[in-house]
């Protein structure tokens, strides 16, 4: 099929015109329980925040991070840097995690690893450095204000008595005596009315939204979820919203934990970084030669014709027994793997893997995972 048959539906949304994400919000559990990288592997991976990409890294694959959105890959690049230039103190300071007053010295070490566009790109953007970068994401700034709503309606004391509660029972009692409130309760239309997540994320996110419930109820009750049933001890999202760093150097995504700092400075170069669609990309790639695929989110934002189409080349170019995973938005309609039959059979959804770890996903905003295998 000749590549100019399918291009990406969104590419020219506002969101995109700036760094959308500086971290990843989906559970990275998907990476290391669901895809499973390997050695030598050959991993096709969005980029999003970049932190799957180097994930995948830590096992020895060789990875492969596509974005359309070159600013999403200029983030990435900064991180590759880091890890290529800074010790590991360093990077948690650089990126604006610990305090640090020396980012723009850090910043020329780092930069001797960027591309001349990433390069120019970051210069002209000298604030983002100097705040730290992990703080300047479209999506991280959404997140950081339901937290301060959060902080204003429960109280601090509140926050960090459920944050150190040691054990998920004394969570759910703390949730239910002192946080299941009217207020509380109120607290979805307020944060998550349509209005204002178009504001933060833009209207093409939702596209393919399911028309028989409100996002409002949707993501309240999700929250809910992770406060009342999800263990908090390690949930370093949340902790991320809510403090603008993570608990410690174990209790962090994979790609920054201190015990992965000397994978990632061993494999880092294992990261190759991309520039351009998922819909122009996959159909240049030779059959049989990838092993996994990250998807993140990016079928959100693609309609039922265009995911088969997609699919179909997924397992062209995958191996035998490779693994694919992706995100659902909790507005949008999940494109399932279901509809493949009779289309392209070599794809099915591992439903067990799937279902586990969505029900221990630590974030909100997911209504489902998909952990799919190709069987050749």
């Amino acid at each position: 099929m000749p590549d100019s048959q399918i291009r990406s539906e969104v590419i020219r949304a506002d969101f995109f015109k700036e760094v959308g994400y500086t971290t990843v919000w989906e559970d990275e559990r998907i990476i290391s329980e669901g895809l499973k990288p390997r050695n030598g592997e050959r991993v096709l991976s969005i980029t999003s925040g970049g932190d799957f990409s180097l994930q995948c890294i830590l096992s020895g694959a060789d990875v492969i991070s596509l974005d359309f959105n070159p600013r999403q890959n200029f983030l990435l690049e900064i991180k590759k840097g880091a890890a290529l230039s800074l010790e590991y103190e360093e990077i948690w300071q650089f990126l604006g995690l610990k305090p640090c007053s020396n980012r723009e010295q850090l910043f020329i070490r780092v930069s001797e690893h960027l591309s001349d566009d990433a390069k120019s790109y970051w210069k002209a953007h000298s604030e983002k450095i100097r705040s730290g970068i992990m703080l300047s994401g479209r999506q991280d700034r959404y997140l950081r204000l339901v937290a301060k709503v959060i902080k204003l309606i429960q109280g601090k004391e509140s926050i960090n008595r459920i944050f150190s509660a040691g054990d998920l029972q004394k969570q759910q009692d703390i949730y239910d005596k002192y946080w299941n409130i009217r207020l509380w309760r109120c607290f979805g239309s307020l944060i998550f009315n349509q209005q204002i997540m178009n504001h933060f994320f833009h209207k093409d996110h939702f596209r393919y939204a399911r028309k028989n419930e409100h996002p409002a109820m949707i993501f309240r009750r999700q929250t809910e979820r992770i406060f009342r049933d999800i263990p908090l001890k390690d949930n370093f999202y949340l902790f991320f919203a809510f403090n603008k760093t993570y608990p410690g150097p174990e209790n962090c995504p994979a790609w920054l934990k201190k015990s992965n700092f000397s994978a990632l400075k061993q494999n880092i170069n294992h990261l190759s970084i991309i520039s351009g669609e998922l819909e122009q990309f996959i159909f240049s790639q030779p059959d049989n030669s990838i092993d996994c695929f990250n998807f993140s989110n990016i079928f959100d934002w693609i309609d039922e014709n265009n995911f088969i189409m997609l699919m179909g080349e997924t397992a062209r170019v995958a191996t035998k027994g490779a693994r694919l995973c992706y995100w659902t938005n909790a507005i949008n309609t999940k494109r399932d793997l279901a509809i493949l039959k009779g289309k392209v059979e070599e794809i099915s959804e591992d439903h067990d893997l799937s279902g586990k770890i969505y029900s221990n996903c630590r974030t909100t905003g997911y209504s489902s995972c998909t952990v799919g295998r190709v069987k050749k």
